[in-house]
């Protein structure tokens, strides 16, 4: 309004000026001086009319059109009246939406903000029409945006980090980043280019790229999120602002998980959020009201206290000394319990207490197993033989191979065999070669037998095709992502003071000091079988978060850790049904009307006094674990352990209202 108010003064003054001109006999604008189109034509003054203002015109004359003013000889000057300067059209959402990568689908929530970051050029494509959304963005490709959206300009100071080349593509990006405090490198002098940026590393950027400062109430902030106190202390500023701000909208829920890698996807978000809060583009705003907090109801956590009571109530009437329950809902654990003891008299059970998990260490083998199926290492339908190097072939039916998948499906035809045999990898190939089967089909349905050995080979198998441990398989897909803590073996957490003493019947199932001590001594990859049908230790928190991972099509915290089509794989089941009503599917359980749902998939483990299960709904994304220790393993009318059971059925009838 300013603008226009003074605009409209300095007209009329100009006005006044013309009027002035012509009665005192100065010499008329050249066609080469400033030309009266700059701010139109007005009346002499003479003839008795008001002078027009342009703002008020019922009619401006055209760029380029012609105009004519009487000389001071009183002849008639023609002269063409100059375009008008015009401010550059500003982004559409059409353009927005006509931005397509074959990877991104129209439907895909994502796709909005790449097409709007594209469209500022803060992003563009990875190679052959793709984008790659699902990519971790680096803290080099990181420097390289901020500087494209600070107009790129130079910088005068040279790199001095150890790791970088003063040619690289990104160099120029990381000098002026460096120069106007937005990067830093680490405290040996590194910047780890090739590094994934975290959510806390995004916020520092982000917070110094926008040159903010003070005033943020960071622990009145943080304190409204679950994991908000475990923010660094030079990250808790940035961290509340950019939350504050809606800037992280979409990407953050009740809880920040600060240490988690940044998607392309993400970044496109979070840019279209930063573009919004500083008012920059129209179409950023209309974009970020898109975006919705990540933060879902939860049901469980409305109902804790009740749900509390219950778990206590099924823990006490199956006399279990320890318990831990896990919530999943939409694909994200939400809410968790615990009642008794990790160990008798010392040491009261949490959520986070690591226990044995298991015959549920399969669904973990089964996801090694995709992981490693995604990465090309491993094939699914290829004979086992090719990766022991022996022909591994069921004498009886020779034409049918035993593969991987016949392995997670229990049907490989291969024997049954006792915890008492040897697992090592030469007593394993042998049997491959001969006499290590049951004179049943390789893959049929009508041959499935539930085969803890079979596990162990399937296990070996993995180590073997990998060159690595399944611990560093799942360490490197899932584990350090999803920041849990767990091992094959439960010597190899990397906290020991949260393991439970395991109790059975009364008595010590497995004590305290075994599952400190039990640690993997066999070298190298492949050498023993031992671990992989039910050694997995972990919480009922980080088996959330694997039952999390598999109920949200292979997606954590908005992370494609595992493709969608590979999880329904995994959920494909063999038919026909079992005997005992339920199916079999890729290392997984699933029966149709249980606890109150159309199908559920599952798993259940015991070993040492453990009764265990863990089960979601693929329809809803919900999900409950509970882990017990020195409970009754009496089972319910679907096979399950009771104990499990009863908790299970109570939390999906209170999350479902």
């Amino acid at each position: 309004m300013k603008k226009i108010i003074g605009l409209f003064l300095f007209l009329s003054v100009l006005s006044l000026a013309a009027g002035y001109a012509q009665t005192a006999g100065l010499a008329p604008q050249s066609a080469g001086s400033a030309k009266p189109a700059d701010y139109l034509a007005f009346s002499d003054g003479l003839d008795g009319q008001e002078a027009a203002s342009p703002l008020y015109a019922e009619e401006a004359p055209e760029d380029g059109a012609e105009e004519t003013e009487r000389g001071e000889d009183g002849a008639l000057e023609v002269y063409e009246i100059a375009a008008a300067e015009e401010e550059p059209p500003g982004l559409t959402l059409e353009e927005v939406h006509a931005v397509r990568f074959e990877d991104v689908p129209a439907g895909d929530p994502r796709a909005v903000f790449i097409g709007y970051a594209v469209c500022r050029s803060y992003l563009e494509g990875v190679e052959e029409g793709r984008f790659d959304p699902d990519g971790y963005v680096t803290r080099a490709s990181l420097a390289a945006v901020l500087h494209r959206m600070s107009g790129a300009a130079d910088s005068n100071t040279a790199i001095a980090f150890l790791d970088m080349d003063s040619g690289a593509w990104y160099a120029d990006a990381v000098s002026w980043a460096v120069e106007n405090g937005v990067v830093t490198g680490t405290a040996d002098g590194a910047f780890e280019p090739q590094k994934p940026v975290t959510r806390e590393q995004l916020a520092v950027f982000l917070y110094r790229f926008a040159a903010e400062g003070g005033g943020q109430a960071a622990s009145e902030t943080l304190a409204a999120y679950r994991d908000g106190g475990e923010i660094l202390a030079y990250a808790r500023e940035p961290m509340a602002w950019v939350l504050e701000n809606g800037i992280f909208a979409g990407m953050v829920g009740d809880a920040i998980h600060r240490s988690l890698p940044v998607s392309r996807g993400q970044l496109a978000q979070v840019l279209t959020a930063f573009d919004a809060y500083a008012g920059t583009e129209p179409v950023a705003e209309v974009l970020a009201e898109q975006l919705q907090e990540a933060a879902i109801e939860s049901v469980s956590l409305a109902k804790h206290e009740d749900i509390q009571s219950k778990v206590d109530a099924v823990a006490a009437k199956y006399g279990a000394v320890g318990l831990q329950v896990a919530v999943v809902e939409s694909g994200r654990v939400t809410d968790a319990y615990a009642y008794g003891w990790a160990t008798k008299g010392s040491d009261r059970m949490t959520p986070n207490h690591k226990t044995r998990i298991a015959s549920i260490t399969k669904v973990g083998v089964g996801l090694a197993a995709m992981a490693l199926y995604e990465d090309g290492v491993a094939d699914l339908d290829q004979s086992i033989g090719a990766y022991w190097g022996v022909s591994a072939k069921n004498p009886y039916y020779p034409d049918d191979p035993v593969t991987i998948r016949t392995l997670l499906t229990h049907t490989s035809s291969l024997a049954a065999l006792g915890d008492d045999a040897s697992q090592s990898r030469g007593a394993v190939q042998s049997r491959l070669q001969s006499g290590g089967y049951a004179k049943t089909r390789p893959g049929a349905t009508s041959s499935w037998r539930y085969n803890n050995y079979a596990f162990g080979v399937l296990g070996q198998t993995l180590e073997i095709a990998a060159g690595a441990y399944l611990d560093e398989v799942m360490e490197e897909h899932f584990w350090k992502i999803m920041e849990i803590d767990a091992a094959f073996e439960s010597g190899n957490v990397k906290n020991h003071d949260l393991l439970c003493t395991v109790y059975q019947y009364g008595g010590v199932g497995r004590s305290l000091s075994a599952m400190k001590s039990n640690t993997r001594r066999y070298h190298p990859p492949g050498a023993t079988g031992a671990y992989f049908a039910g050694g997995m230790t972990m919480s009922a928190i980080d088996l959330g978060k694997m039952t999390a991972l598999l109920a949200n099509d292979g997606r954590y915290e908005g992370l494609q850790l595992l493709k969608a089509d590979t999880v329904e794989m995994m959920e494909v089941r063999c038919e026909p049904q079992l005997p005992d009503g339920t199916y079999q599917a890729l290392a997984l359980r699933s029966q149709d009307d249980l606890y109150g749902r159309d199908v559920l998939y599952y798993h259940t483990g015991s070993a040492y006094g453990v009764f265990n299960c863990m089960s979601y709904d693929p329809e809803t994304g919900d999900g409950v674990v509970v882990l017990t220790s020195g409970a009754s393993g009496a089972k319910d009318d679907r096979g399950i352990y009771a104990v499990c059971g009863e908790i299970s059925q109570y939390i999906y009838d209170a999350i479902a209202q």
